[in-house]
Parts: C-alpha cells; sequence; structure tokens
C-alpha cells in the first residue's frame, strides 16, 4: 500500500517528469572493489564519493570480516543531484528524505540525495543494512538490526581518519525533548513490537535501538554481554529472557542503564588503522544511456504484477474509499510510467538501453509477447549481454505461464531455459538469472530436484538481502522436509523491523516449520506494518529522523 500512496502523490507530476528534456547530463560510472556507483556530476566528485563508501566497507570488514568462498556482487549506487533527481528516481518520495535503499526488486540498489545533509548518513545506515545481510550468523533480533545501522550511520570518513560511533543528532532529541516514563518499555524495544494502545512509536524505536547498541558497543565488557545475547536469541530463544541472563538486568533496569550512559560523554572511536586508497575506475555513459537512466531504473523496480483492490474486513468506508482512491491514482502512474517508456524506446529505436526499456514497459502492460518481439532482434547466436537475455527469458516464462496448450508452454520454458544458460555464463553474480531459473521451473511435477535447491541455495548467497530469494528457498526446503533449513532461512526476514507481508509470511512459515518438526511455535508478536517507514519504499530510517 505504501507504494501505491508513494506513487498517487505525484501522478500528474510523472507525466512532466519524463517529458524529453533539451539536453542531458552526461553520466559517469565509477566502479570499486564493492560498488558501481552512478551521477550525472563531475568525475572529480564522483571518484571523491566512490572512494568514501569503498572506506567505509574497509571499516566494516576491519571489525566484522566476511570469510567467503566466492565473489561478492557489487552493490549500485545511484546519485541524485537534489529534489529534480530524486522525483526522477522516485516520483512522489517526500522532500526529506535523503535517499533509499530497494533490495527486493529486480535490482537491488541504493539511490542518494548528494545535495541532502543526511546523504552519508542516509547511505552508511543502509549500507549496514546490506553489509549484515552478508554475515553468517544474521538472523539478528529487530532493534539490533536497526542499532547497528544506526551506530554506524554517523561515521566521519575521511583519506586520513576514520571516525565512528559519534552522536546522532536526530535520535538524542527523542531522549532529550521527551520524559522517560513516555519512551517505548524496553520489553517492546527488544521485541519491536507495536504497543498496547496499537500505535507504531517509530522515533522512540529507532532512537532506543541506537541507543542500547552505542551502550553496549561502549565497553569491551558490555559488547562480550551483547555477543551472548544474540548467539541465544538466533538459537531461537526469547529476547526478553535471553537479554536478562546475559546482562543480569531487567528491561527497565536496562533502560535506566541506558539513559545514564546517554547523559554522560558517549564513546566515539577512532581507530589507529592504516585506511587504504580505493582503486576506482571510470567509465562514461552514452548520451542514450544517460537521459535513460532513471526511467530504465523505475521500470526495473515497477511490480511486474500489481494485486487487484480488494476491501479489507474490519475497515471503516471511508479508510476503503482512500484505498480505493490511492490504487485508481497509483495505477494512472504506473499507465504514465509505461506510456513515458514506450515513447523513449520510440525515440531511440537502435540502441540497447532504449529496447530494454520498451521491453520493460510492454510487460509491466501485460504485452510480453509485444516486449519478446522488441529484443528478438538481438537474439541472434552472438548476443552475450545477460541483461537481454535474461529479459527474454522472462518474458517467454511470462508467456509459459498464460500459454493453455501445454505443448507450447514447454517450448517457451526450454526456450526460456537456454537464453538462461547464456547469461549464467555472461554473467554467474547475477542473482536475477537464478530466481529467473526457478520460475522456469516452480510447478513442474518434480519440483524441486536437488538441483532446484542448488539454484535457490546460489541465489541467495549471492544476494542474501533479497527476501524474495530467501523465501523461494524457504518453501522450497519445506516441499523436502528440511524444516530446520527453511527457519535458518527466513529468520532474518521474519526479523525484520519493518514488519509488513515478508515479515507476516516469514513468521507464518517459521510457525509452520517449527509445528513440522514437532515444537512448538512462539506467539507472533504484532509488528509494524504498512504503517511503519519501509526503506525498500524510500522511506530509510536514517532519512527520517
Amino acid at each position: 500500500m505504501l507504494t501505491i500512496l508513494r506513487a498517487a502523490a505525484c501522478a500528474v507530476m510523472a507525466v512532466a517528469i519524463f517529458l524529453p528534456a533539451p539536453a542531458w547530463a552526461q553520466w559517469i560510472r565509477a566502479e570499486t572493489d564493492h560498488f558501481i556507483i552512478y551521477g550525472a556530476g563531475s568525475e572529480r566528485s564522483l571518484r571523491a564519493y566512490a572512494e568514501r563508501v569503498e572506506r567505509f566497507d574497509f571499516l566494516l570488514r576491519t571489525y566484522y570480516p566476511i570469510r567467503v568462498d566466492h565473489e561478492i556482487p557489487k552493490l549500485e549506487i545511484y546519485l541524485a543531484e537534489g529534489r529534480r533527481d530524486m522525483l526522477l528516481a522516485e516520483p512522489g518520495i517526500s522532500a526529506s528524505i535523503g535517499g533509499f535503499y530497494s533490495p527486493n526488486s529486480s535490482r537491488i540498489h541504493a539511490v542518494v540525495n548528494t545535495q541532502s545533509d543526511m546523504g552519508d548518513e542516509v547511505m552508511f545506515h543502509e549500507y549496514g543494512h546490506h553489509f549484515m545481510f552478508q554475515m553468517r550468523a544474521n538472523a539478528y533480533p529487530s532493534w539490533f538490526v536497526e542499532g547497528f545501522a544506526e551506530y554506524y550511520a554517523t561515521a566521519e570518513i575521511r583519506p586520513d581518519r576514520i571516525q565512528f560511533g559519534r552522536h546522532s543528532e536526530g535520535r538524542m532529541l527523542m531522549f532529550v525533548q521527551q520524559p522517560v516514563n513516555s519512551w517505548a518499555p524496553m520489553a517492546d524495544v527488544l521485541k519491536w513490537r507495536i504497543s498496547d494502545s496499537g500505535r507504531y512509536r517509530a522515533g522512540d524505536y529507532y532512537a532506543q535501538a541506537w541507543g542500547l547498541t552505542h551502550y553496549f558497543m561502549s565497553t569491551p565488557e558490555r559488547t562480550r554481554m551483547l555477543g551472548q545475547y544474540l548467539t541465544a536469541v538466533s538459537r531461537g530463544e526469547d529476547s526478553v529472557l535471553a537479554m536478562q541472563a546475559a546482562t543480569g538486568r531487567t528491561p527497565d533496569q536496562l533502560q535506566n542503564d541506558m539513559r545514564l550512559y546517554l547523559t554522560g560523554p558517549i564513546r566515539v572511536q577512532t581507530p589507529q588503522i592504516e585506511i587504504p586508497t580505493p582503486r576506482v575506475e571510470i567509465t562514461r555513459l552514452s548520451p542514450v544511456e544517460s537521459e535513460l537512466a532513471w526511467l530504465d531504473l523505475r521500470l526495473d523496480r515497477e511490480p511486474i504484477k500489481v494485486e487487484a483492490f480488494e476491501p479489507e474486513e474490519g475497515e471503516t468506508e471511508r479508510a476503503r474509499e482512500t484505498r480505493e482512491r490511492a490504487m485508481q491514482e497509483y495505477t494512472e502512474a504506473r499507465a504514465t510510467l509505461i506510456r513515458d517508456a514506450l515513447a523513449a524506446g520510440a525515440r531511440h529505436p537502435e540502441a540497447r538501453i532504449a529496447q530494454l526499456v520498451q521491453a520493460r514497459a510492454h510487460r509491466l502492460e501485460g504485452r510480453s509477447q509485444a516486449g519478446f518481439a522488441v529484443l528478438e532482434p538481438r537474439l541472434t547466436g552472438d548476443e552475450s549481454d545477460p541483461v537481454t537475455l535474461r529479459l527474454a527469458a522472462e518474458l517467454l516464462l511470462d508467456l509459459a505461464q498464460s500459454e493453455t496448450d501445454p505443448a507450447l508452454a514447454t517450448g517457451h520454458r526450454r526456450e526460456a531455459r537456454a537464453y538462461l544458460t547464456r547469461a549464467l555464463n555472461a554473467d554467474p553474480l547475477d542473482f536475477r538469472i537464478y530466481r529467473a531459473l526457478n520460475e522456469s521451473r516452480n510447478g513442474e511435477a518434480t519440483y524441486p530436484t536437488d538441483n532446484d535447491i542448488s539454484t535457490l541455495e546460489v541465489g541467495v548467497t549471492l544476494a542474501p538481502q533479497s527476501f524474495d530469494m530467501r523465501m523461494r528457498l524457504a518453501r522450497a526446503y519445506m516441499a523436502r522436509g528440511l524444516y530446520g533449513e527453511a527457519v535458518m532461512t527466513v529468520q532474518p526476514v521474519a526479523n525484520s523491523p519493518h514488519g509488513g507481508a515478508w515479515a507476516a509470511r516469514a513468521k507464518a512459515l517459521v510457525a509452520s516449520a517449527l509445528t513440522a518438526m514437532g515444537q512448538t511455535a512462539p506467539p507472533v508478536e504484532a509488528t509494524p506494518s504498512d504503517e511503519a517507514p519501509s526503506e525498500e519504499a524510500g522511506q530509510p530510517a536514517a532519512a527520517a529522523a
């Protein structure tokens, strides 16, 4: 629903945004060891930004080394040069948002407003989330997921010095401006649940998650307690009981300990480490790629299917009318996006990026055959572009799904797999290829085979941030009776601080798996849902301060 409300806020604006401009600034691409960064600013500014985020990654890996036996896909970051660019990236986004992170669309990426005072803080917060999912033990409780990101978000990264654990002015304001008895109860923070009144106290939760993380990070003894607590929670122990066992403090006592710590000088760390000079490779996008960059990104993030509007049980007529109006406005905004994409494709019929944009637009409007026809001239035996090959396969899988003739459907799937095999040879690090391979097999009589499981496991390994991939793998595990593996796979989804549909589905799956193993499923705590800020929807917590 947040997606609908967000798009609806600017349905008319979107028409003007995507009209062809007289001239487009040339975009630059900067690639480092862990990032691919796009922007229309100067090469000097883009290089400086690339070096800064790469040094931030170095900081995290210094304290939390990730040992993997595979190459880690690079995170894409798009630099928005102010409000107009932010609206190009996400029409209707609030002017107060300094950036956002989208892990569950077809392209895992972040967008940062370089003219926002909070640009770095937002990016470091969101990358904290992205990085945490790569850790082997990543099923952390919700408050620590946010507290970890908030703790490192205020880092100061310079070529000659790194500092972290600095004050978060926005979070400190909550502690200063509100009396202690109005804070969210610590037991609620530890379980990340809605208050008894049903109100989601987002400001309290984020501030207290930051404060509690800072308290535990302030001394080696407390850090050891935190580690004991996190280990216990990862084993499935109750968050409140695990905290009491690790610290010897009740939630109320812990609340007071945190308050006393924050009223004094907090610990800011300046590690004495040799800071490397990151490798940055600069290339320039073509004029057409520069013109269509934002449009291409939006199309990749737009859901292929939109759920039909259905009245919700118990909602008032006013609430229903509001949702219905938002859905109608979203539908209009989506139609505008499709129309503008088709027009852009028609302006540059021979350009690869324009063909991809046009094909994606046809797919969104439910005309996958037309989308495939746009790409078909490129699909020669020499075509090695993994994005083109994958998109062609996805369009064929759409056709297979809607085909009533089983023989034709099988032919579409066989052709799609051939394209996906070629795409995989060209780019074995793209999790979306593994997702499409899974889609080509899902629903068949023998699914899931060992090979199906392996395909999904590789996809999750490459994109542990993708809730979609985790849920696909967990369902396959469930079908094979691998209930423990299913729980481990989706526990980070169930612990998502933002709740919503993904967390609800993950919690239901965990409950089913535990029941199948003869264990008692814990009661499902109420969690923030669509009223809560959503990072995927462009409402990152760090930007909401």
